[in-house]
């Protein structure tokens, strides 16, 4: 059974993304009160625009965001969350840099059998929102479902089949964790994904190179000198276009966050 939160009219907004790449700009704004760690999480309490708002670094991968955004509502029950991410796409019309706006967030735990294990429609108040704030910038976007997936997919043949067996536009490593935490408890939730790496990009596992914080590690580094003994360089520049991406999302979120910051939100 769903646990209903009954926020008060002060309550903050809570923002979410996998690294500190793809929310830093909001975190460079924010007026700091607290910061603190729960497991690989980082949060952060602060003002942005004269609201109250908690921004979350969770790590990647299902668990960590699931366990992040349960502790962020458990702790500070949010009147909305708005989750930021790069994505990669399994759609031949998706390309690296294009916008996604989520309306659904499907999860699948095997991929051997691709069978979705949960399904979430996400806040069509909060999509309707957003896509205006998109549109008064000139932002251009697409809506489509994102599927949450447990590793980064990089193989041509994987992302056609999941293309043609769900029907999808593009996959990455968290939204349905965080969906399934936000809908549990009754809280509207955005979704907005900047796409990172699509049908066009070698085939090499770059989710080999970082830790669960998205950072590079020397042991990471090392395994994947072993598996791709060619490919270093292909994964410099792989960071730097992560890089550039997510400054561009970054900056686009610190916007969605400035101008849903002056909105009227009502509690749950």
């Amino acid at each position: 059974m769903s646990q209903i939160h009954q926020p008060k009219a002060d309550s903050s907004i809570g923002v979410i993304g996998a690294t500190g790449l793809e929310i830093g700009l909001v975190k460079k704004r924010i007026e700091l009160i607290e910061k603190g760690r729960v497991g690989n999480s980082r949060f952060f309490r602060g003002h942005f625009s004269g609201k109250e708002l908690v921004l979350v670094e969770s790590g990647i991968g299902f668990n960590n965001a699931e366990n992040s955004c349960n502790h962020m509502i458990e702790r500070f029950s949010p009147l909305a969350i708005l989750s930021f991410g790069l994505a990669g796409s399994v759609d031949t019309t998706t390309k690296i840099g294009d916008i996604l706006l989520a309306t659904h967030l499907l999860w699948v735990k095997d991929m051997e059998t691709c069978k979705v294990e949960k399904s979430y429609i996400l806040d069509e108040g909060l999509i309707d929102i957003t896509s205006n704030i998109l549109n008064k910038y000139d932002l251009k976007f697409k809506m489509g479902k994102v599927l949450t997936v447990p590793y980064f997919v990089f193989k041509l043949e994987e992302r056609y089949r999941i293309r043609r067996e769900l029907e999808i536009e593009v996959v990455e490593m968290e939204g349905a964790a965080v969906a399934g935490e936000a809908i549990k408890h009754g809280i509207p939730l955005m979704a907005l994904r900047l796409i990172s790496d699509d049908m066009s990009t070698r085939e090499i596992d770059y989710g080999m190179v970082v830790g669960p914080m998205g950072r590079p590690t020397l042991k990471a580094g090392v395994r994947f000198f072993l598996v791709h003994r060619r490919g270093l360089l292909e994964v410099f520049r792989f960071g730097r276009q992560l890089r550039r991406l997510g400054t561009r999302l970054s900056g686009i979120g610190a916007r969605i966050v400035e101008e849903i910051t002056t909105l009227p939100l009502n509690p749950v």
